[in-house]
């Protein structure tokens, strides 16, 4: 198995949406978890805007708590940006005993600790005789595809026939009649289509909007929390700071930002808690398509107060680390 498909599929598939929400509602009962839900947010934007090594530092400074499988599996697959095989080997062999067998992190355990060039002969063996069945296989495979194309077919010929004998029915009707009835179909469909979109669009106040968008950016639906973040979620004096905010991530990760939309956020919100993170995002898009000067942008957030993304500039602008995309 690829280890970069792996990692990939791994951070499609994990649902950061649920994990936040496992931790806020664990939070309310016990203290030690409410730290971890402002960190967790952030280690899912750091890992969303490619700043791996911050997440995966980030992720050190939790203390031993019990946690989902998922977590685990999250941290696993930052890891293995940063430093492939080896350094997610490293964080998963100091995980317990008990993480380490837990059923969700089978997968992790077979591909961190397999290597085709530690096989044993018997093993070699065992996997040239699967390959020969799988051969064996897709050579008995063509008949049985031909026995149900042929099946298919017949069905196929059979209801053809029945839609003949249908229009030769339907021939008594004329052509006005054909006309009245469908002028009464369009009129009736357009009509049920207003009724199904209007009350749609009248009860997603700005809120509802925002607070369904956030979710689908958690869980990385970014087309669905673009199409929300529309209208008067933007403009709301309660929700615009912070739907502009994440409106700049749904559609930074559909590649439909422009600078002037970050600049656009900084000049309209500049006392905006979300400013570090708006700089960092401008930063990446300039450097990845070399528009502005990221650097000046870098300089920017350098000065603002100490948080990972103001470290990550100064580390940057020191050459002590690069820019991730």
């Amino acid at each position: 198995m690829d280890l970069s498909k792996f990692i990939r599929s791994e951070l499609e598939t994990i649902n950061t949406a649920h994990i936040t929400k496992w931790l806020e509602d664990k939070s309310l009962s016990k203290r030690d978890y409410k730290r971890l839900v402002e960190d967790f947010k952030a280690i899912v934007i750091m890992e969303q805007a490619g700043f791996y090594e911050q997440a995966d530092a980030r992720f050190m400074q939790w203390k031993p708590l019990p946690l989902p499988a998922e977590i685990y599996r999250y941290r696993l697959a930052i890891a293995g940006k940063i430093g492939g095989k080896r350094l997610a080997r490293k964080r998963f062999s100091a995980y317990p005993s008990v993480v380490q067998n837990h059923s969700q992190l089978k997968s992790w355990k077979k591909i961190l600790r397999s290597n085709p060039l530690w096989l044993g002969g018997l093993v070699v063996a065992g996997l040239l005789a699967v390959g020969i069945t799988q051969v064996d296989f897709s050579e008995e495979a063509p008949p049985k595809k031909t026995s149900e194309q042929t099946n298919v077919e017949q069905k196929l010929a059979s209801l053809e026939k029945e839609v003949e004998q249908l229009k030769q029915k339907n021939e008594k009707l004329t052509v006005s009649e054909e006309k009245k009835t469908e002028t009464k179909k369009t009129k009736a469909d357009q009509s049920k289509e207003t009724e199904q979109e209007e009350p749609q669009a009248s009860t997603k106040d700005p809120e509802q909007a925002l607070q369904e968008a956030v979710s689908s950016v958690q869980s990385k639906e970014y087309e669905t929390a673009n199409q929300l973040l529309t209208g008067k979620v933007l403009t709301n004096k309660e929700t615009a700071g912070m739907a502009r905010f994440y409106k700049l991530i749904a559609a930074g990760k559909l590649k439909e930002t422009k600078q002037s939309d970050y600049l656009a956020y900084r000049n309209d919100f500049p006392e905006s808690g979300y400013m570090s993170d708006v700089l960092w995002m401008q930063a990446v898009y300039e450097q990845k398509n070399k528009v502005g000067n990221y650097k000046t942008t870098l300089q920017e957030l350098a000065k603002q107060p100490d948080n990972e993304w103001s470290y990550a500039a100064k580390a940057i602008l020191q050459g002590k680390s690069t820019l991730g995309d």
